[in-house]
């Protein structure tokens, strides 16, 4: 065992800076490359059809279905260390994985006529035989790579000396492969690791969002940190989080500085704005003549909005309200919603505003009054994904903490969008924003992108 731990130092180098470890991930990529081809030979075998070898039509087959367990798998965040370390909501998460990737591979294989097999059994024989090995990697690979691994040292700081419920965690979670290497309460023996690089977990237990932004924010771009904080309980589950007793585990990466990303964040901005004005411009007609004929006034609603660094610009959506409103309520729902006044409500929004015509609730419910936004994303004004855009007496009642959440360009969608919307309270919200600011990054961005179609059609907290 020691020498297996000797060659795995070799292979897997300690890179300073990396909280969540990519190699048991890249493992387990392997492993389901493997298995994935593995699981279609047994099939073939078992009802006794040609050598895989000599049917070039099976190599195609094989490929499809690998590709789609990699794609399906890395969408289920299969791949995702934080997320292995809850057993129960990774074990769905492998479930989830399995069923959605025979959808995908059913639909593709019926769209590519490519299921041609002799026996009707066989995608259901390949569905228990990929499962069983799916389950294999997960159940008995994966907390033996935590083993074989070498342990990362990391930094338990507890500025309020709250620390044992993290503690008792990690030693039950022994394939997180975390060593506690100190446990530090005091601030200035805290900053002697910060000048080390060495990757902390941050309990805090503090009541106050400014507070815990200082002391997030005194690591950022120097340290990863592991964010433990009761102020984020009642956050709808987040993909890329583990929990500790229904406490979200927040990494933060200090992630998508680079401008290779920009670069191509902003490329897939420019193809997805033009193909989603492609594709809904029949849409997005028929709605202009429908605002149009049901009441007074442009068919377009332009705002003043805030973007990145506070830069100003118009904001393009189809008018849903009625031109003669007075918006007054608005503003005092705001300030009062950012101040936090309203935290008793369940849902953060005004509902059933006399503002809206008719037509503008339906635009709203289903998300097609933002559609022209796609506009602003060409302009470079927006993006796909990001925090959405305020207003400017908005801003004016922002925190210094608050305003993190304008470091990025604005966006259609974005963290709080899919787990949050008009369920949350504004501090919350506004963590969403700020993680994303932070932690942003391709596949995130793709990530976003796929959960919001779902999110608009059950119209999940629009109203």
């Amino acid at each position: 065992m020691e020498l297996i731990r000797t060659l795995t130092r070799l292979i897997y180098k300690r890179k300073e800076g990396i909280i969540i470890w990519r190699k048991q991930g890249f493992t387990l990529l392997v492993i389901d490359i493997v298995f994935a081809f593995l699981a279609m030979s047994i099939t073939y075998y078992l009802l006794q059809e040609r050598s895989v070898f000599s049917d070039h039509s099976k190599i195609l087959e094989i490929t499809i279905f690998t590709i789609i367990v990699i794609g399906v798998f890395a969408y289920t965040d299969l791949y995702n260390y934080a997320v292995s370390l809850n057993r129960f909501r990774y074990l769905y998460r492998t479930t989830k994985g399995i069923v959605y990737t025979f959808i995908a591979y059913l639909i593709l294989s019926w769209l590519l006529k490519s299921c041609h097999h002799q026996h009707t059994l066989f995608p259901l024989v390949l569905f228990f035989i990929f499962a069983g090995l799916t389950y294999f990697s997960r159940i008995l690979i994966l907390p033996l790579l935590a083993i074989i691994f070498p342990k990362r040292d990391i930094i338990l700081y507890a500025p309020e000396g709250e620390y044992k419920e993290i503690e008792e965690w990690m030693k039950n979670h022994r394939e997180s492969n975390i060593n506690i290497h100190n446990i530090i309460t005091d601030e200035d023996e805290m900053i002697k690791y910060r000048e080390k690089g060495t990757p902390i977990i941050l309990s805090t237990v503090t009541g106050n969002w400014e507070r815990l932004f200082k002391l997030l924010l005194s690591f950022k771009d120097k340290i990863p940190v592991l964010l433990y904080s009761p102020l984020l309980t009642g956050i709808d589950e987040v993909d890329y989080w583990p929990y500790v007793n229904e406490v979200p585990l927040v990494p933060f990466r200090w992630n998508g500085k680079g401008k290779a990303y920009r670069w191509v964040k902003r490329v897939i901005d420019i193809i997805g704005a033009l193909v989603a004005i492609i594709i809904f411009s029949p849409l997005m007609l028929t709605s202009a003549i429908i605002i149009k004929l049901t009441s007074e006034g442009p068919v377009f609603f332009k705002q003043e909005r805030f973007g990145k660094k506070n830069k100003k610009f118009k904001m393009l959506k189809f008018r849903s309200m009625f031109t003669t409103n007075n918006h007054d309520t608005h503003k005092e729902f705001v300030k009062n919603f950012i101040n936090g006044n309203n935290c008793d409500k369940k849902v953060y929004k005004i509902i059933d505003d006399p503002r809206i015509t008719p037509f503008g609730n339906i635009l709203r419910k289903t998300s097609i009054d933002e559609f022209p936004q796609f506009f602003n994303v060409l302009t470079g004004d927006l993006s796909l994904v990001g925090p959405r855009p305020p207003i400017e007496y908005e801003t004016k009642e922002y925190s210094e903490w608050q305003r993190e959440r304008l470091s990025v360009t604005q966006g259609l969608t974005g963290v709080w969008q899919i787990f949050g919307r008009s369920q949350l309270p504004f501090d919350k919200s506004c963590f969403l924003d700020i993680y994303y600011a932070e932690n942003k990054g391709l596949w995130m961005d793709l990530h976003l992108l796929i959960l919001t179609l779902p999110t608009i059609v059950f119209g999940k907290g629009a109203y």
